[in-house]
């Protein structure tokens, strides 16, 4: 029972130190000031290209007002761009700029560098075990959390 009730600990803690780790090579490179959050938004933009706010924000499952916080925060340290829709001016569309594109390098290696972290010399089965574990946990919880 003990051990069962320490897996919000243990997810909590792998959390806090995957986001130490980003943010030190984010320092390391240049990028201070960036946060992990930011990585979802910049990851959503390098795959799909410009997007509107709302779409961005289901793309990496965030709230509207948090994305348009973590927006506006890249926008000001000049990663990304806003910019009325053409179809809709109400609409803003989200773009990376030319710093974003230029540091892309950077990002991938952090990312490959949190990965090599992550994973460690853990067998390839049981990383598919553990993912697949954690995945029936959100969803567990997600289905709880639904009001």
């Amino acid at each position: 029972r003990q051990r069962q009730m320490c897996i919000r600990d243990s997810i909590g803690r792998v959390r806090e130190q995957a986001n130490n780790l980003i943010v030190a090579e984010l320092e390391k490179r240049g990028h201070s000031g960036m946060a992990p959050s930011h990585g979802a938004i910049l990851q959503a933009l390098f795959t799909r290209g410009p997007m509107h706010m709302s779409a961005l924000a289901e793309a990496i499952g965030k709230q509207k007002n948090t994305v348009t916080t973590l927006v506006g925060k890249l926008e000001q340290a000049g990663y990304v761009t806003k910019s009325p829709s053409q179809e809709d001016s109400r609409v803003t569309l989200v773009s990376l700029s030319g710093k974003a594109l230029a540091a892309k390098a950077d990002f991938d290696a952090i990312s490959k560098t949190l990965l090599d972290a992550v994973w460690g010399d853990m067998p390839q089965a049981d990383r598919e075990t553990l993912v697949a574990g954690l995945e029936k946990v959100l969803r567990n919880i997600s289905l709880k959390t639904i009001f």
